[in-house]
């Protein structure tokens, strides 16, 4: 990892944990192994892709212990933070906190959203900047924590893959720190099941997650009218 300069200490770092072993293995009856990684790092370029927009992958650390994962992010220009091993989003996300602690705060970000756009990023630091000291936002049925900012002086304990939008949003309320929600179709929808898969097919975007699902599954889904959004 590159040293920190004294100007972070007014930047927020981007965090995206990935996991390195048997990815998204609940889409097994839809994809096999092999396929699943290339879904993993399809989405994971799409991510990639938006924080380039808002050209903040600079201030970008992708946290794994997957080598081949961190070679591939550094073609986007991502930082990198090498666990040994894979001991979950809690720990790996604790452990770049200590290793970024020059930053103002950090946004931490799945790499399964592979219709998050910059302006859902450059949102949620928005209202950070505002007054804001913990930005998060769910998932879609509100179990989920699919974006979390928080600046330095506002951690909080994680709870993710537990609950985590309810239990995280219950540790702000208990220890008193403000916090706004930020609730986007794009960051809200993530691809776990074989039932997103087939939902993430009719929004009809264009980006690399559609390119791999439309030519792997091809007519085993429903054929939609890909719509350009603004």
């Amino acid at each position: 990892m590159r040293e920190l300069v004294e100007g972070e200490r007014r930047t927020i770092a981007i965090v995206i944990p990935v996991k390195s072993q048997a990815p998204k293995r609940r889409l097994s009856p839809l994809l096999n192994s092999r396929q699943r990684r290339q879904l993993q790092l399809a989405m994971l370029e799409d991510t990639l892709q938006a924080v380039a927009r808002v050209k903040r992958t600079r201030h970008t650390y992708i946290v794994s212990s997957d080598r081949d994962i961190l070679k591939f992010a550094g073609r986007f220009g991502a930082g990198s933070i090498a666990e040994d091993s894979d001991r979950g989003v809690n720990a790996a996300v604790e452990g770049a906190f200590s290793r970024l602690s020059n930053y103002a705060g950090w946004l931490v970000m799945p790499a399964d959203l592979p219709m998050i756009r910059p302006v859902d990023i450059r949102t949620v630091v928005g209202l950070y900047r505002m007054g804001s000291p913990v930005v998060i936002a769910p998932s879609e049925d509100f179990g989920g924590t699919n974006l979390l900012l928080m600046g330095r002086g506002s951690r909080i304990p994680l709870h993710y893959d537990d609950d985590s939008f309810n239990k995280h949003v219950s540790e702000m309320t208990y220890r008193g720190v403000p916090f706004a929600v930020y609730y986007s179709e794009n960051v809200a929808h993530d691809i776990d099941t074989t039932r997103d898969v087939h939902r993430y097919f009719k929004f009809g975007r264009r980006n690399s997650t559609m390119t791999f699902l439309a030519r792997t599954l091809g007519a085993r889904m429903p054929v939609v009218e890909t719509v350009r959004r603004p």
